[in-house]
């Protein structure tokens, strides 16, 4: 099976939280062309073996025009094997739950794929991921660049923590949208809220992180609605 870089979520969305901020850029003008070449999104790395742990858990609520109805999407850190992360994701929504694993290397590397069906592992393939992943997030095609940011202080879960929100110009094919992701230095590597909305404010995808934590430990993670 060919490998592929293991891509995050783009867990970009403003919905989130109710944040008080101060504008700290100003919105580029639409008409003006990008100084430099389009941007590239921030840099993530989901796999970072510092950041993780096995038993570390995330759960975001997905929503948006893109797909029929809202889930929940569920990613845990079920094991390290060698020096392979086992990631397992979980896709619930009024029609049912989906389940897969996948084993990424410290690049992010996807070296194998597993579907689950009643809990038991059968032959996946990168395809079943893709599809996956395509049914639980959205990647604009296109970064035009940073818009605006904004700082202050947001509430995600029983916690209230210093976040910042940065937007951005994007495309998804030839429609124009704003991306919106909502980070926090309390949780690192992970997108609190994302939203991505079209022109006219309708919103086409936004992910709000409603729990985290370790299953060893969830009380003492640094926000937790209860066990996974």
């Amino acid at each position: 099976m060919r490998t592929a870089r293991l891509g995050p979520l783009v867990f970009t969305a403003l919905a989130l939280v109710g944040c008080g901020a101060e504008r700290t850029a100003a919105v580029a003008p639409r008409s003006a062309p990008p100084a430099e070449p389009a941007a590239k999104f921030p840099a993530r790395n989901p796999v970072d073996a510092v950041a993780r742990h096995v038993g570390d858990f995330n759960v975001h609520v997905v929503s948006g025009s893109f797909r029929k109805r809202p889930a929940l999407f569920t990613e845990r850190v079920v094991a390290r094997e060698d020096d392979a992360w086992v990631i397992e994701y979980k896709l619930e929504d009024d029609e049912g739950a989906r389940s897969l694993r996948i084993w990424s290397d410290p690049n992010g590397e996807i070296g194998r794929v597993a579907v689950l069906v009643e809990g038991e592992e059968q032959p996946g393939t990168l395809a079943d991921y893709e599809t996956f992943m395509a049914s639980a997030s959205l990647a604009p095609d296109e970064n035009v660049g940073l818009t605006a940011s904004t700082k202050g202080t947001c509430m995600v879960g029983p916690s209230e923590l210093d976040c910042e929100t940065k937007n951005y110009r994007v495309m998804l094919g030839e429609q124009e949208a704003n991306l919106g992701i909502t980070e926090s230095h309390a949780v690192p590597g992970i997108d609190l809220a994302g939203e991505i909305t079209a022109a006219d404010g309708t919103v086409i995808y936004r992910a709000v992180l409603v729990e985290h934590g370790n299953a060893a430990n969830a009380r003492g993670a640094s926000f937790a609605l209860g066990e996974p």
